[in-house]
């Protein structure tokens, strides 16, 4: 004998309520892990893991402009007080270039035929692991 839950095919007043409590406890994890506006960025630019430079962002009053001639494929970045982002670069597929600015902790520019790596970290210490919660 089927159960009568087996045979109903519409959701209910109950699973949109289910659906509806998941999507605000994930939007309020997201808001929670996200960099606040006081937080104090630092931008490093690696090259084949040796650190080229690092500018503390806060301390950006006007944008910096660091040009790589040296590299295989020449590459400019451009430091602000509120990110960082690779303005031209001569690689062949641009992915650098499009990853746009970069403003959280945590988030990366990687040009892969340069063997570059543009980091941003942060020293806001979160009262939990995003991890184990």
């Amino acid at each position: 004998m089927r159960s009568p839950a087996a045979d109903r095919r519409r959701p209910t007043l109950w699973d949109g309520l289910t659906a509806l409590l998941v999507a605000t406890a994930a939007f309020l994890l997201l808001a929670a892990l996200q960099s606040e506006p006081g937080e104090s960025l630092t931008a490093a630019v690696t090259l084949d893991g040796e650190i080229l430079a690092e500018y503390r962002l806060e301390e950006i009053t006007q944008p910096v402009t660091l040009t790589l001639d040296e590299l295989s494929y020449p590459l400019t970045l451009l430091v602000e007080g509120d990110g960082v982002s690779i303005l031209h670069s001569d690689c062949p597929s641009q992915d650098c270039v499009h990853t746009g600015k970069i403003t959280q902790a945590g988030q990366q520019i990687i040009c892969l035929p340069n063997r570059l790596i543009v980091s941003l970290t942060g020293t806001h210490d979160l009262d939990f692991d995003a991890v184990t919660g």
